[in-house]
Parts: C-alpha cells; sequence; structure tokens
C-alpha cells in the first residue's frame, strides 16, 4: 500500500456500532497532492460530497431515532402545481406547528429531512422524527397543503443484525434530495436538514506508528466485524482509483455487548483528508 511511516484511525462511536477508518495522511508523513482546480465541480466530487452527507445523515439518526419513530412522507395534491419557494414555507410552517403541538405533550421534537420532486415536478418531502400522534402530523399538513402524509415505523426497516437499518434509510433520503438538490430550482441549499437538537456521535482520532494497516481488520470485544463493510483500496468513494485521493480502509463493528472502551490516547490533527469539516452541520 505505499511506504508510509504513519497513518490515522478514526473511530465514530455510535450506539450500536464503530465505523472505523484507516487513511494516509499529509500532516503525518505521506505529501498527498491535491488535484488541479477546476471551473466546475465534477460530478465525481459530487458523489463524493452525497456520500460524506449520506454518513453524516446516518450518524445523525442512529445516534437520536428508535425503532419506535416515525418515516413520513409528506405530499401535495396531484393537481398542485408547487414552486420552490411555496414549498420552503409550506415545510417551515409545517414543522413549526409540529414543533408547538410537541411542546404541548411536554415533548421535544427532533427531525431529519429532505425534499424531492419527481418526473412530473411533484414535490415531496422525506421525513424521519421521534414518535407522536399520527393524526395530529397529518392534520398540520393537510391544514397548511390540502396535502397527504404516508407513515411507517423505522422498525420496518432491519439490517441482517437485527438492527434499524440507518444506513438504508439516510441512502435514500440523500438519493431523494439529488432531485431538487443537482437541479438550478433548489428547494434547500443542503443535501438534508435537521433539528440543531440532535446529538453527533463520539469521534476518536489517533495516529498510529506503522508502516501499513492489516488487509483484514480485526474484531474487539462485545462487537464483530461486519464483513460486507470491508472497503480497501483508493480514495473515499468505493472503487476509487490512486489519483482521487489517499489510500484509505473502511469497516463496522457490530456491537453484540457491552460498550467501547478507548484503546489509545487522542491526538489532535489539524488539515487531513477526513478532518473535523467533514462532518459538518449539513
Amino acid at each position: 500500500m505505499g511506504d508510509i511511516m504513519a497513518y490515522v484511525h478514526l473511530r465514530v462511536i455510535l450506539k450500536n456500532k464503530i465505523d472505523n477508518y484507516k487513511y494516509c495522511s499529509g500532516r503525518i508523513g505521506k505529501n498527498i497532492i491535491n488535484g488541479p482546480a477546476q471551473g466546475t465541480t465534477p460530478l465525481r466530487q459530487l458523489r463524493y460530497q452525497d456520500k460524506r452527507a449520506e454518513r453524516v445523515c446516518e450518524w445523525k439518526l442512529t445516534e437520536n431515532f428508535e425503532e419506535d419513530d416515525l418515516w413520513i412522507t409528506l405530499t401535495y395534491q396531484k393537481a398542485s402545481v408547487i414552486d420552490s419557494e411555496k414549498a420552503r414555507k409550506d415545510i417551515s410552517l409545517f414543522l413549526a406547528y409540529l414543533r408547538r403541538a410537541y411542546k404541548k405533550e411536554s415533548n421535544e421534537l427532533r427531525y431529519i429531512y429532505t425534499a424531492g420532486r419527481g418526473k412530473r415536478g411533484n414535490i415531496h418531502f422525506h421525513m424521519v422524527l421521534n414518535k407522536f400522534d399520527t393524526a395530529v402530523i397529518a392534520k398540520i399538513w393537510r391544514n397548511i397543503t390540502g396535502g397527504g402524509v404516508h407513515f411507517k415505523h423505522l422498525y420496518t426497516e432491519f439490517n441482517n443484525y437485527g438492527q434499524v437499518n440507518y444506513k438504508k434509510i439516510a441512502n435514500y433520503l440523500i438519493k431523494n434530495s439529488r432531485e431538487t438538490f443537482y437541479s438550478t430550482d433548489k428547494i434547500h441549499k443542503k443535501r438534508f436538514c435537521a433539528s440543531i437538537n440532535l446529538k453527533m456521535p463520539r469521534l476518536e482520532k489517533n495516529i498510529i506508528n506503522a508502516k501499513q494497516w492489516k488487509k483484514e481488520p480485526t474484531t474487539i470485544k462485545g462487537y464483530i466485524l461486519d464483513k460486507e463493510s470491508i472497503y480497501d483500496g483508493y480514495g473515499w468513494l468505493d472503487e476509487g482509483h490512486k489519483w482521487d485521493c489517499c489510500r484509505v480502509q473502511r469497516y463496522t463493528l457490530i456491537r453484540i455487548d457491552g460498550g467501547y472502551k478507548p484503546r489509545y490516547k487522542n491526538h489532535k490533527i489539524l488539515d487531513i483528508p477526513m478532518g473535523d469539516d467533514e462532518f459538518a452541520e449539513e
């Protein structure tokens, strides 16, 4: 994998798993040169940004929502022609009334949503929010737009380990947002919108003084290795090439018992390929 003196090991510690990222950094002995500036953002870079947003979205879903929480779709009446400005006002008003309804029940609204636009131009919203009276939610949206709401619970989306498949949900949300985010008539300037009260997972970043990492990652006590999650190659995109970015390895440990205890002392690292800016609010 090349001559390096050290690499970075980033652990994203979630309630049900640990996402691991190992990569080289120009700050610790390997000279990584950025590509030349381009007039427009290439499609491959946009796809990388989609993946980054999808990971952050998944982390927020994992840390803040449970299997009884709601996955909803907000739609307009079929004959309605809705422009982006009206859609923005409608969703803002919906959230304002919904926040007030939660507060009346001594509850705090938490949500993540994206805006989509179908082939015929019909706007819709996909949203995950903490459980509440579905009749109240539907009435609020109906009073604002005259449209409908489709409900299901997060427990209808399980992965192979019996956990809510937050990864699949995040993938669907970001895929939905492309319908408007990539257009000249965006509804939002973000790939996904989230309430500010959502927690992020703990990030542990360590410098490992070794020439290379193990090709086959190992697990730790209380976790099992998700072998399907392993990627060892170039760049942050799957099937990347060496000119895309640095060498990287990704894999996930699934929690089965107990909790994670840090093994290494944290080091402060600046200006690295997957730094703190990668996890800024979307």
